[in-house]
């Protein structure tokens, strides 16, 4: 079985071709994305490409070229994962399934998008715009309390900012974001009751001169990540419903890498897209 190793600014994944891949069962794919035991990485993806393998033109530019079925490292599936669907891109674009610098519709997770591989190493990924979102408010976990914003982007968000972190009797935190304790405060949230029973991906942010820096607990790997697409953009649309942020927003994940997120109104977006680098790094075979 060949395989694909690919980055999305630090959010690594195995990308496999289903069209010459045998199905794996859940136990598989948790130990291909062990990182002591496996290849290692924060998930997994089988693309397939569509009927006709050739590269879409601009009159049928609009007809899914591929699919992607994404998968956790713990196994779990069915969600959008915003970096992921960059690399897919990429690799799909390697493989002529689309056209490199070209616009092309693709199916991920069963929900049909749009995106474009700029080159080898830069994607942007248009995501469905009509997001959900509401404020959640005095969560009280492992002695603190948070106030912040539950999103619904085809993957489950909360977004706080760390000045809104605060001790359960009220005295802020006043912690550092690169400081942070993510793996547990970022685990206590994830499993919160508000969220309960799906879970939530954590994202805690701070805001510093125009750039908005985030670091994120993802539900399925069960750790922080060193980047998350759809965490970078529920963070972005958060600031700029507050009025702290205009689009397109600079965000600065854990890996020191840079995605970019662009929309045209944070309350009532058309357009709400992300973009940053997204390469392969090896390839192997199993």
């Amino acid at each position: 079985m060949r395989f694909t190793k690919m980055t999305g600014a630090g959010n690594d994944f195995i990308v496999l071709d289903a069209n010459d891949t045998m199905s794996l069962p859940r136990d598989a794919l948790r130990s291909l994305c062990d990182r002591r035991y496996g290849i290692g990485a924060d998930g997994l993806m089988l693309v397939r490409r569509a009927e006709s393998s050739r590269a879409a033109t601009p009159e049928d530019a609009s007809a899914p070229a591929f699919s992607v079925e994404f998968f956790n490292a713990d196994g779990s599936g069915g969600m959008l994962c915003g970096n992921g669907a960059r690399c897919a891109l990429v690799y799909a674009a390697a493989k002529g399934l689309i056209a490199y610098g070209q616009t092309s519709a693709f199916s991920f997770a069963g929900r049909s998008y749009r995106g474009c591989a700029r080159d080898k190493g830069y994607a942007r990924f248009e995501l469905d715009p009509r997001y959900g979102t509401r404020l959640e408010s005095g969560l009280r976990f492992c002695g603190h309390e948070a106030s912040g914003r539950y999103f619904d982007l085809g993957s489950l968000h909360f977004v706080l900012d760390i000045s809104d972190l605060s001790e359960a009797g009220g005295q802020a935190l006043g912690a550092k974001l690169e400081l942070l304790d993510v793996q547990a405060l970022g685990s206590a949230l994830r499993h919160h009751e508000r969220f309960s029973p799906q879970g939530v991906n954590v994202n805690f942010c701070a805001l510093e001169e125009g750039l908005l820096r985030v670091r994120t607990f993802e539900r399925g790997v069960e750790a922080e990540t060193l980047a998350c697409g759809t965490g970078s953009t529920a963070s972005a649309l958060s600031y700029a419903l507050r009025g702290l942020v205009q689009p397109p927003v600079r965000v600065r994940v854990r890996s020191g890498d840079e995605l970019l997120i662009d929309f045209d109104d944070a309350e009532h977006p058309t357009r709400l897209s992300l973009s940053g680098p997204a390469k392969a790094v090896f390839k192997g075979e199993i």
